[in-house]
């Protein structure tokens, strides 16, 4: 009876208005929706990237707040945005390819062994060497989609067998002797003053975009992702789907070696799987912006250039070099963190 009356009082001031003489209290502040959370929380990757910017542009101006230092980080940045945009593709289609960085490295060797040991011109080079990655990216798709292994083991083990063919096709040696001027000229030569990896990039960007956002081929994708049988049940090749995934991501992971391959004018055989972390670190990052929850392309290429950014910046200050391992690694478990707590936010 005492609980019953008291509510009942709580109920009565709750119900007075100030015309009775009794002011009314005041209604607690209600919370942001999660619509609202996803519509402010899309701009904060954006919104980080310049206020990286300002910030080192306030402590470094002479160094940082350059043209030049500008279009390092964009050059220098194209080899892992492409990478990315691999392992956007099969992450889309909810799997992980773990082998695009040791195609990475399979690629950055194959086409200067091509070019010096087999007398191939650039052109032909590059389109064996992206076609090699693809093929792989294929067989993984099968591994993954027909015998239905698990991504993580297959790609993992793909990689392992990528690794070992990098150290017999090099010989555990960089490949470097006898290659033409017209390699290092991919990454060197300049349109209208923009260096062609950024024109490169975005192209690839581009295109990458139209595929998802803008065919019918990005939506199946993206349905697949969200539940493979679902979208089988519902008419959907999902198993080819999940293939062509792949062969995408191999078919950048490719053209992120050849890139490689140019801008140090060599294949080494100890590149390609140091990428793979920073590459994955961006997809997840890239889901905290724009579409929230979601991987999608405009929020990769700002999460590469954000950790670029910070990344740089911090060189430029004097910290250490284990630092830039460390800000890649931070950045992959917050992403990851933020992702899962945002996801279906944005659909809200």
């Amino acid at each position: 009876m005492t609980d019953y009356n008291t509510r009942t009082v709580v109920d009565d001031q709750f119900n007075r208005t100030e015309g009775n003489g009794v002011t009314a209290p005041r209604a607690r502040p209600s919370r942001p929706s999660r619509a609202e959370v996803a519509r402010w929380s899309r701009f904060a990757l954006p919104v980080l990237l310049l206020v990286l910017v300002a910030t080192f542009s306030v402590l470094e101006p002479t160094y940082f707040a350059t043209v030049d230092n500008a279009r390092t980080i964009l050059v220098t940045q194209t080899v892992l945005a492409t990478l990315a945009m691999s392992a956007l593709f099969t992450l889309v289609v909810g799997q992980f390819d773990l082998s695009i960085g040791a195609q990475l490295g399979l690629a950055q060797v194959v086409l200067p062994g091509l070019l010096s040991r087999y007398d191939v011109d650039l052109g032909t080079g590059i389109v064996i060497t992206i076609a090699v990655t693809t093929v792989i990216g294929a067989f993984n798709g099968v591994l993954v989609a027909k015998l239905r292994l698990n991504s993580f083991i297959a790609t993992l083990g793909v990689a392992t067998i990528l690794q070992a063919t990098v150290l017999w096709y090099s010989g555990g040696r960089v490949i470097f002797e006898g290659l033409p001027p017209s390699l290092t000229g991919l990454s060197t030569a300049e349109i209208v003053g923009i260096p062609l990896p950024i024109v490169y990039i975005a192209i690839l960007a581009i295109l990458a975009w139209l595929v998802l956002e803008r065919t019918p081929l990005g939506r199946r994708m993206e349905a697949v992702g969200v539940g493979h049988e679902a979208a089988r049940l519902s008419g959907i090749n999902a198993d080819g789907i999940t293939i062509l995934a792949f062969c995408f991501g191999g078919a950048l992971a490719g053209a992120a070696g050849v890139l490689q391959a140019s801008q140090i004018g060599s294949g080494n055989p100890a590149l390609g799987p140091e990428f793979l972390l920073p590459a994955f670190a961006a997809v997840f990052l890239g889901a905290t912006a724009f579409k929230v929850g979601r991987f999608n392309l405009w929020g990769t290429i700002v999460a590469v250039l954000t950790v670029a950014t910070g990344v740089a910046g911090l060189n430029l200050m004097g910290v250490p070099q284990w630092v830039n391992p460390l800000f890649n690694g931070v950045a992959l478990l917050l992403a990851v963190t933020a992702a899962r707590l945002l996801r279906g936010v944005g659909s809200q």
